[in-house]
């Protein structure tokens, strides 16, 4: 289960942009937010008193915080971060709270987009690369709904994101369309079979497109904004 971690800190009068600037610091909340599990870290002042200051920290769960804090602490004794800020709050200045997160409720995103934001570890990221097999092929695909036989609705982007939720074993998540021949697919897939599969069950491989998936090994996103370290690199510093 997820968790919200509210700390606040009470400064001492005058110290707060001190206190600010540690905890901006590289041992400070980056250090935190570097950490296997933690998934967001915002820090903000109290509008009506300044000198309290409020961390909020998102957990994937209550295990991996209690791992950080434990190692924490002689990391920072270390470095000398734990003496900074105690000299600069006052005692008994830091309070600690614990709130549960349901994940499956924090958006409305399909099913489909909140695995990749899980980073979950059953499915692999595909570069699928498609080619018309014919011209014929290619203006099937492209003309537009109003201007077909019979006349058809456009669908919203929302629409095509929930119907391919629907695809539990591979399922597109992005696809990008040029003038040229080919169109290109980002897919989420339990293996590459399950790509192939789920595009001659929609009765698009062989008679619209020719397919080409690879499997993506080292995948980034901005979407997840993520604080953990990538990538996951080959050991021979050539291929996986």
């Amino acid at each position: 289960m997820a968790i919200l971690v509210w700390i606040t800190l009470t400064v001492k009068d005058g110290n707060c942009n001190q206190v600010l600037e540690l905890l901006d610091s590289p041992e400070g909340n980056d250090f935190t937010a570097s950490q296997e599990g933690c998934e967001r870290l915002e820090r903000s002042v109290e509008h009506a008193n300044p000198n309290q200051i409020l961390l909020t920290e998102l957990w994937s769960s209550k295990e991996d915080w209690d791992a950080y804090f434990e190692m924490q602490q002689a990391v920072r004794d270390n470095n000398d971060f734990n003496r900074q800020l105690m000299e600069l709050i006052e005692e008994n200045g830091i309070e600690i709270k614990f709130s549960e997160v349901n994940k499956s409720k924090r958006s409305n995103v399909p099913e489909h987009v909140q695995r990749i934001l899980d980073n979950d570890k059953d499915y692999k990221h595909f570069l699928v690369v498609h080619a018309y097999v014919s011209d014929e092929a290619r203006k099937e695909m492209l003309t537009p709904p109003e201007k077909r036989d019979p006349p058809q609705s456009r669908r919203t982007e929302r629409e095509w994101a929930q119907e391919n939720a629907k695809r539990k074993n591979a399922t597109v998540i992005q696809h990008w369309v040029t003038n040229e021949d080919f169109l290109y697919c980002h897919w989420l897939a339990k293996s590459e079979q399950d790509v192939y599969r789920t595009l001659e069950e929609t009765g698009m491989e062989g008679r619209l497109i020719n397919s080409m998936a690879h499997e993506a090994h080292w995948y980034e996103t901005a979407f997840r904004n993520s604080a953990k370290i990538t990538p996951n690199l080959p050991e021979n510093g050539y291929n996986w």
